[in-house]
């Protein structure tokens, strides 16, 4: 059953790679010279978030209409290439890890220097399993805390 469920988290992950504008997105664009709001901001751009029915909300609490705006954008997140690059690269790291645990931490001291030689027994119990389910399941949810730091800005 455990399978089935990560299998289900899985699929849902990579079968939406960009999601949509949605409610809270962080969002952004140039006023029109003619707009009401063109006196309360200095500058003619503009950031905030979308509210429900998709206009700019800034910081102050202004509520902006996306007529008002011109090159309105959004800001969207490649989810499944954060979690794949995560994954891939946390067991990576893991595999490292596991390797000179297992094989250079354990080896003999037979040539006199200061780093052992690994021997055929000694990297023994070496475990991919392990590996690969540490990277993946540290790997995935890491990419859900960074998420917003890949992403880019595209057309409202």
């Amino acid at each position: 059953m455990r399978h089935v469920v990560k299998g289900l988290v899985l699929f849902l992950i990579f079968s939406t790679p960009v999601v949509g504008q949605e409610v809270g997105h962080k969002a952004r664009g140039e006023l029109i010279p003619a707009s009401i709001h063109f006196e309360l901001f200095p500058t003619s751009t503009v950031e905030g978030v979308l509210t429900s029915d998709l206009q700019l909300e800034t910081e102050d609490g202004i509520i902006i209409a996306k007529d008002e705006l011109i090159n309105p954008e959004y800001f969207v997140v490649d989810r499944a290439r954060t979690a794949l690059f995560s994954a891939v690269g946390m067991t990576a790291l893991v595999a490292l890890i596991e390797g000179v645990r297992k094989c250079a931490l354990s080896g003999n001291e037979n040539d006199g220097g200061w780093m052992p030689i690994p021997t055929e027994a000694a990297c023994s119990g070496y475990s991919w399993p392990l590996v690969i389910g540490l990277g993946v399941g540290i790997g995935i949810p890491l990419s859900f805390l960074e998420g917003m730091a890949e992403g880019e800005w595209k057309p409202w």
